[in-house]
């Protein structure tokens, strides 16, 4: 999805209970699943700009904890709608990445990482659905965390090798409280460069959290809108799946 691809915000996660940070937020930070455990988010996501509207219904997001490494599968079902085109399905993009983090310093709560990840032009581009060609990000990450909030945000930059597409430079935040024992609320801004030619940057808001369901099972969800851009509408309602 546009936006969603471009950047890939929120939690403190000590345990294997407690919910991983980046979904249901575009940005990512540096901690990774403890060692040995899954992280599983079974999301649908939904983004409309003037006259298109693109949903994963649903996208599958497998990560796997190593000391300070986390190993990331994703692949969508991608659903796109455009008034002039009809409406195509089928299978997107596989996205590949491994999660390093390089700094956790326990007194200070500081965590710092990176997360190389590479697009595999799995989807049918004729139909509309993948970017056609292979694309790989190198982003920079950082999270602090004191009492009941946690910050965290990443900066970096997509090289994309489809003709039409432009590589970008992308940036994100995250503001998280948490507010009881099973609620998690923040807010998350996020913008890039221009992805395409022709094309303007963007700068875009979302409000979101997790609720607690069970020990081992979250509810995940956010929604948001461009402040500068032609997205009027993103939304994310997923399950969080957590085991060891």
């Amino acid at each position: 999805m546009k936006i969603r691809r471009a950047l890939v915000p929120l939690a403190c996660c000590f345990t294997i209970f407690s919910t991983q940070a980046g979904p249901p937020f575009v940005t990512d930070d540096p901690e990774p699943p403890p060692p040995g455990g899954w992280e599983i988010n079974v999301p649908f996501i939904l983004e409309h700009a003037s006259g298109t509207t693109e949903m994963d219904v649903p996208l599958f997001d497998l990560n796997y904890g190593l000391p300070n490494v986390q190993l990331k599968a994703e692949f969508p079902i991608e659903v796109v709608d455009e008034d002039n085109n009809g409406t195509t399905a089928g299978l997107g993009d596989l996205l590949l990445g491994v999660k390093w983090r390089f700094l956790n310093n326990e007194r200070s709560q500081l965590q710092l990482g990176t997360y190389p990840q590479l697009l595999l032009p799995t989807g049918d581009h004729a139909r509309g659905l993948g970017e056609g060609r292979a694309a790989f990000v190198l982003p920079l990450l950082a999270q602090k965390s004191w009492d009941k909030w946690t910050v965290y945000g990443n900066v970096g930059y997509w090289w994309r090798g489809a003709q039409e597409a432009r590589n970008y430079f992308y940036a994100g935040a995250v503001l998280e409280r948490e507010l009881n024992e099973r609620l998690e609320l923040g807010v998350e801004l996020f913008g890039n460069s221009p992805k395409e030619h022709g094309a303007r940057s963007e700068v875009a808001f979302n409000l979101g959290g997790t609720w607690k369901l069970g020990k081992h099972l979250n509810l995940l969800f956010s929604g948001g809108r461009d402040i500068v851009g032609d997205t009027t509408a993103m939304g994310y309602l997923g399950l969080q799946l957590l085991t060891k």
